[in-house]
């Protein structure tokens, strides 16, 4: 197995230009609601020290969503480039079986899940925007075969919320920290000119990602200081 030299904590912020959809699961459909909810979660919010504690559901966008997006993107653009293609599997990750020289990649990547910025809780906690930072968006669909309209409600996190995203990029001996980190920034340019969710080329999904200062480096030393 091949030594771990590193690892790059690289933080993002992800703005919503466009209204955006990860579906969720539906659980039934209230009056005035949707059959097309988005993915949310449940978040511990306190607005000070005397509050309690106390939970809130709100919208997230899933780490799994955006590292799936970015490496279809990734792909499309570079297939047929031997190298880019073999940087892309090195950063994303390949198992023996999907390979047939049966040469493994380890997953160099990782993206956690992204939350709305503590600054977003408190505004769509205190202020109760929409249904707390989503929308729901009427859309007809058309059968070509009988002309007939079908409506149908989608809900949609509402444009202008912010939500911090952590990557986590693993550098093993003998990497080119550079190059992987070149392609990862790559991916999210290609991202930004796309979309993220569902029904982006009705204009949905279109984000602004912008990264949060350097990447924190550690290192073994790090970890060992960790741990006394």
């Amino acid at each position: 197995m091949n030594k771990i030299q590193k690892n790059l904590i690289i933080k993002w912020k992800i703005e919503i230009l466009t209204g955006l959809h990860i579906g969720g699961i539906k659980e039934g459909v209230k009056i005035g609601g949707t059959d097309n909810p988005v993915i949310k979660t449940y978040v511990i919010y306190k607005r000070n020290e005397n509050d309690k504690e106390t939970q809130i559901e709100l919208p997230y966008i899933p780490g799994s969503s955006i590292k799936g997006r970015m490496r279809s993107l990734l792909e499309s653009f570079y297939t047929g480039q031997g190298d880019r293609e073999d940087l892309i599997k090195k950063l994303f990750g390949i198992s023996p079986t999907e390979n047939e020289s049966s040469k493994e990649y380890f997953t160099r990547l990782i993206f956690r899940d992204a939350y709305p910025t503590m600054d977003w809780i408190e505004k769509l906690v205190t202020e109760d925007i929409y249904q707390k930072g989503t929308e729901i968006k009427g859309e007809n669909k058309i059968d070509r075969g009988t002309g007939t309209a079908n409506p149908r409600f989608i809900e949609r996190v509402i444009p202008g919320i912010e939500f911090q995203l952590e990557t986590i990029l693993t550098i093993y001996e003998g990497d080119d920290e550079k190059a992987l980190l070149n392609m990862l920034k790559e991916g999210i340019e290609l991202l930004q000119d796309s979309y993220l969710g569902g029904n982006g080329t009705r204009g949905y999904g279109k984000i602004k990602i912008e990264q949060i200062g350097e990447p924190e480096q550690r290192d073994i030393r790090y970890y060992e200081a960790k741990l006394g």
